[in-house]
Formats: structure tokens, sequence, C-alpha cells
């Protein structure tokens, strides 16, 4: 079995392979006092009838802040919480083959708390995936016929939380490189419970309507699909659904990322990626990183990262410069879509006073931190067995890119 999951602040919503059920659990978890049994979703709620139990109703915060829970004479942080809850619910599934994951933003303490409690329930790290929403629409749109994105792609997800706005724009590169960037766009949140009346549909449709105009603006799309709660009852929004219409088709599914991340659990299982196309969203980089230093008898060009890369697997890449007067290490990086080249410079520890006459070492390693925000750490490794390291080292240097 396949499962595509996805995750919000409230829910987590369940998606398989096999049949077009998508379970909709509450993100939340309980366990009771007197047995110490635990419970997820409305389960842990229905328990707590004899208040034996102590409820976490919104796990997702404490992933976010990373929070810590008192249950008992116990404490839990939210990576142990998180994996007794997605322990809880893989046990209602067998024979699971691989499980994707997605989120709507690229909060990394979010991503690789989720990761880490994955990597707790499967010994194998090829059978679960972390991602985010914008990888699940990549894959669904591939999963289409190529008539079906000639032209821009384009979605919005309406929740309890954000009005979030995505596209898929191909472009060609000068070398005919393909490449499909994701742009995203995020408008306030718009609580749900405030506007069920009519005065507040109205001043929802407003908000919808004001928002679908700008991010559409003259664009021809081939299709706008409309997914998330909010849309459960979309003929409210008249102004807006007679806009969105106007432009292209239109098709709403509210669970549209549970069912696009098993497709996209489907495409790694596959391998079902073209190498000719380059993707790029908020889980992949950009950029292309390379360095002017060396590495070998002679200086060269490294390259560091490739546009595309997923750029939460950068952690601590690392790889070793030599150094002679060398003050700094000077690195490059192109934006491809933008096509302009920029570069950086990190200094070298005890760049001052290296160690005369002698060649020295340095440990370089890489850590993106978030999509654009990278972390250099340099090291001085002295030269091998010859000499010890003596500089004292630098603390890590982020570079916003």
């Amino acid at each position: 079995m396949i499962l595509g999951i996805s995750v919000d602040e409230d829910f987590v919503y369940v998606s398989n392979n096999l049949d077009e059920t998508i379970v909709e659990i509450p993100f939340a978890i309980g366990r009771n006092l007197v047995n110490n049994n635990w419970f997820i979703g409305d389960e842990a709620r229905i328990e707590n009838v004899d208040n034996t139990d102590i409820v976490i109703d919104k796990l997702y915060y404490l992933l976010e802040n990373d929070g810590n829970a008192k249950i008992g004479d116990a404490n839990f942080d939210a990576k142990a919480l998180t994996r007794i809850f997605m322990n809880n619910l893989f046990l209602r599934y067998s024979d699971i083959e691989f499980v994707t994951i997605v989120v709507r933003n690229n909060n990394i303490k979010i991503l690789s708390k989720l990761l880490g409690a994955l990597k707790d329930n499967f010994d194998d790290p090829n059978m679960y995936k972390v991602t985010t929403y914008s990888e699940a629409f990549i894959s669904y749109i591939k999963s289409k016929d190529s008539s079906y994105y000639d032209n821009p792609i384009a979605l919005f997800d309406f929740t309890e939380k954000a009005l979030t706005y995505y596209e898929l724009i191909r472009y060609r590169a000068e070398d005919r490189t393909e490449y499909w960037k994701v742009n995203k766009k995020e408008h306030l949140s718009l609580p749900l419970d405030l506007l069920s009346g009519e005065t507040g549909k109205k001043v929802c449709d407003n908000l919808l309507c004001e928002f679908a105009k700008e991010c559409i603006k003259e664009v021809a799309y081939n299709n706008i699909i409309l997914s998330g709660v909010g849309f459960k009852d979309a003929s409210s929004y008249r102004e807006f659904m007679t806009f969105v219409c106007s432009v292209t088709e239109v098709d709403t599914d509210i669970n549209f990322f549970a069912k696009s991340a098993t497709l996209l659990s489907k495409d790694i299982l596959n391998d079902n990626f073209n190498t000719d196309v380059v993707l790029i969203s908020d889980a992949r980089t950009e950029i292309a990183l390379r360095v002017y230093a060396r590495v070998s008898p002679n200086e060269e060009y490294v390259e560091l990262v490739e546009p595309g890369s997923e750029w939460l697997n950068i952690n601590n890449y690392a790889f070793n410069v030599i150094a002679d007067d060398e003050k700094e290490i000077k690195f490059e990086y192109l934006k491809v879509i933008e096509g302009v080249i920029k570069d950086f410079t990190v200094p070298i520890p005890g760049s001052n006073m290296l160690r005369k006459d002698k060649t020295n070492e340095f440990e370089v390693s890489l850590t993106f931190t978030q999509q654009n925000f990278l972390q250099v750490t340099i090291t001085d490794r002295g030269f091998g067995e010859f000499y010890e390291p003596t500089f004292e080292n630098l603390p890590p240097m982020e570079i916003q890119l």
C-alpha cells in the first residue's frame, strides 16, 4: 500500500493508492493515565470523557514552536509525540510500501521533526518522504497528459489558517534546459467560523476575488484548481467563482494535496522523474553554487549545488580545501531563472596568522537552514598527520542567497 498524507494546523488527511477514500484525522494525541494507552484524532477526545486522559489537541503547534508536553510523570517533545501519533496511524494500514507527508510551508522545524518521526517508524529510509504541498502539486500535473500543462496551471488552497495561491510556470533556458517552477503567494488567514453567515460570506467573497485578480492578472491558464476546507461550499463565493470560471476551467477537490501526495509516492517508487526537466519549488533551490578553491593540487571551480536540489537534504555537506596565503574562500552562485551571477566570501580561521611555510587544510561544511539561507562552517584540520589543528574555529556564517 502507498500512502499520501497532508498535514495542516488542525488535521491529517490520509490518501492511499487502493481506493478513493480520504481519512480525516484531527492532529491530536492523548494518553490514558490509568492504562497508559495512546489515542489519536477523535479517539483521543472520545476517550477523555472520564477525564483520565491527557490530550494534546494542537500537535502541529508543538512542532512549529519546538514545544513539549508533560503527560503523567514524563515529558515528551514534539518529535516524540509525532512519532507516537504516526505509529498509531500506520497501525491502521497493512503492507505499507511507501509514505509521503506534505505540509504547506517549508518550515524546517516542522519538516525535520516529521522526517525524524518517520525515521523512528521505518528502518528503511527509502520508504518515506517529507516535503511540501508544492511538490505534490508538481506530481499531480506530471500525472496529466502534456496538453494539460501547455499553459500555466493555478491552484487556490483555502483553509482556516491561510489562503494560498500556487502556479506552475514552465521556462526554457538558452541552453534548452526546461524548468518547471512553482510560484507561491500567501494571503492573510481567513477564520472560517467568522465567515459562516451571509455577511461573512460576502466579505470572504470580496477578499477571494481581489486576491484572485491580483494573482491571475493577464495570464492565460489551462486550468484552476480549488482545494481546502474553505471551498467545501464554493457556490457561496459567487463573485469569486464568476471571475475564475471566466478565466478558464475550474476543478474543486478539497483533498487535493493528500491525493497528490499519493501520486508523489508513486513517482518516487517508480523513479518517474524526467531528468531533462529541472523542478523548482519551495522544497528545492533554484541556485547553482560553486566554489573556487584548491581541493586538489590545482585551484579550480568545484560545483557544489545544482538547481532543483532539495535543500532539506543538504545538511553538513563537507569538503576539504587547501590554503597557503588565502584569507578567505570565495563562492559563486547563479539564480537560474534570473540569470544573474553573484558571489560571497567566507573568512578562513586564523587567516591573519596561517602556519608559516606550512600547508593548511580546512573542512568546509554547507547546510541550508531555509530555502534561501545557507550556513557555511569552516574548520581547521591542520594538515593530515603532519600538523595538528591550531586555530580557533569561527562560528558558522549564514548567507542569504
